[in-house]
């Protein structure tokens, strides 16, 4: 073969198309091969994949979210595997339609308002424990008149109740009379120690009588009659319905023992079993 003869094969016009046919399928190979690299086909790269985005919960605790199997760490139950297109929100939970059914579960917009359902309830009626007050005994004595001699009855603020033979009674009566004399005999010469001293010890057997039980109107009738009372009456204190009378005549007592019970019906308490 001679130097010229290479000339004469690209001289040739069907060399000249074979050779541009070549050329362009190799170009656009090598253009698909970089532009779109093939990675290396593996039978393990799905299956790997598609573990690689499982993801495990727990049954009681839908809020634990791992990406592999094992133990709750709250209540150490199996995980158990998320299916495909379950909702995987911590906050929410979803069901089959089957089990909705079963369930009969209903749902409603959550609103802010106030709650308004009526209740039946049991109960009962009973006093209310703020109007119930005791009449007690101030001194020690002996009851002589019960003027309420049994229960039910309605009374008024200041009806007498009982009255009270009390000797104690008598004798600070005495001593307020005995101070309201050596009041009245005071002389205009007498010392202002001395005037001072009988009216603190008028003033002191007053206050007394107060204390045992004795009304100022009482206290005013002891020093206008000049005679100290041989009973006590005792009056009601407020208005109500006498609910439980504890003592009969002829009875003693001592400071403090209750006698009545009175009780306010005006206003009751309802109690009831909730």
């Amino acid at each position: 073969m001679n130097a010229n003869q290479p000339q004469k094969i690209f001289a040739n016009p069907k060399t000249k198309i074979i050779i541009a046919a070549i050329l362009a399928f190799a170009a656009g190979y090598i253009a698909k091969s970089v532009l779109s690299p093939q990675q290396p086909h593996s039978p393990h790269t799905e299956a790997e994949h598609k573990q690689a985005q499982q993801i495990w919960t727990c049954s009681m605790h839908p809020q634990i979210r791992q990406n592999k199997p094992g133990k709750c760490p709250i209540c150490f139950m199996d995980l158990i595997p998320v299916t495909s297109g379950e909702n995987t929100k911590p906050t929410q939970i979803s069901f089959s339609e089957n089990s909705l059914k079963l369930m009969e579960i209903q749902t409603t917009p959550a609103e802010r308002k106030f709650v308004d359902a009526p209740i039946r309830l049991v109960g009962m009626i009973d006093y209310d424990e703020s109007r119930i007050k005791n009449i007690t005994a101030w001194t020690d004595g002996r009851i002589d008149r019960l003027f309420v001699d049994f229960t039910g009855i309605r009374v008024v603020k200041g009806d007498h109740m009982v009255s009270l033979y009390s000797p104690q009674l008598i004798s600070a009566q005495a001593e307020f009379l005995e101070s309201l004399r050596a009041t009245q005999n005071l002389s205009a010469q007498a010392s202002d120690m001395i005037k001072k001293s009988i009216q603190d010890t008028t003033q002191a057997s007053k206050e007394k009588l107060l204390l045992l039980g004795i009304s100022e109107e009482q206290i005013e009738q002891i020093a206008k009659t000049g005679q100290p009372s041989n009973h006590i009456t005792i009056n009601s204190p407020v208005d109500g319905i006498v609910i439980e009378k504890q003592l009969s005549e002829g009875e003693y007592v001592r400071t403090g023992t209750v006698i009545y019970t009175i009780a306010d019906l005006s206003h009751l308490w309802v109690k009831l079993d909730a």
